[in-house]
C-alpha cells in the first residue's frame, strides 16, 4: 500500500513539474533578439560618444591640463557605463539562446535580483557625473552638449530599457 501511495505521489510530482516546465518556455521567452538589438544600439551610441570625447581629448594641448582632466573624466564615465551595459547585453543574449529552461530562469533571476536595479543606479551616477562637468564649466558649450548627449543616451534610452527588462523579468519571477 505504501509503495502504491509513494508511486502516486511521485507521479503527481512529475506531472506537476512537467506542467510547470511545459508552461515555462512560453513564459521564459520574456527576452528576445529585439532586446539585444536595442542594447547593441545603445552601446554603439555610447561607443561613438566615447570616441568623440577621446578625439577631443587628444586634440587638447598639454597646457590645457584642467580641460584634459575634465574630458578624461567624461570619457571614463562613458567607458564605465558602456562596460555595465555590455554585461547586461551578454546576459540577455545568453538567456535567449539557452536550451535549458531552468538555466534561462537562473540567468533571468540573477539579472532581476542582483543586476538590473544596481545597474540602473550606476548608470544614473555616470550620467550625473557627466552632467557635473557641465555644471562645473557652465561657459563651456562642449560639456553642456556632453551632458545633453549623456542624458539622451543613458537617461532616455538605457535606463528606461533596464526598467522595462526589470518589469518583464519580474512578471516571470512572480
Amino acid at each position: 500500500m505504501n509503495d502504491r501511495f509513494a508511486a502516486r505521489a511521485v507521479a503527481r510530482a512529475v506531472l506537476a513539474i512537467g506542467l510547470v516546465l511545459a508552461e515555462f518556455p512560453a513564459r521564459a521567452a520574456v527576452l528576445d533578439e529585439q532586446d539585444t538589438t536595442r542594447l547593441a544600439g545603445i552601446t554603439e551610441a555610447i561607443q561613438a560618444f566615447e570616441n568623440d570625447v577621446g578625439s577631443a581629448l587628444h586634440n587638447l594641448t598639454p597646457d590645457e591640463s584642467g580641460q584634459i582632466e575634465s574630458y578624461a573624466y567624461v570619457e571614463l564615465n562613458l567607458e564605465a557605463a558602456h562596460e555595465r551595459l555590455n554585461t547586461i547585453f551578454m546576459l540577455v543574449a545568453a538567456s535567449i539562446y539557452m536550451d535549458s529552461a531552468s538555466d534561462q530562469f537562473l540567468v533571468l533571476s540573477v539579472m532581476y535580483k542582483q543586476l538590473l536595479t544596481p545597474s540602473k543606479n550606476y548608470l544614473n551616477e555616470k550620467k550625473d557625473a557627466i552632467a557635473s562637468m557641465a555644471a562645473a564649466r557652465p561657459a563651456n558649450k562642449v560639456f553642456a552638449a556632453y551632458s545633453a548627449r549623456a542624458t539622451a543616451i543613458i537617461g532616455d534610452r538605457a535606463i528606461p530599457l533596464l526598467d522595462e527588462l526589470y518589469q518583464r523579468i519580474g512578471a516571470l519571477q512572480r
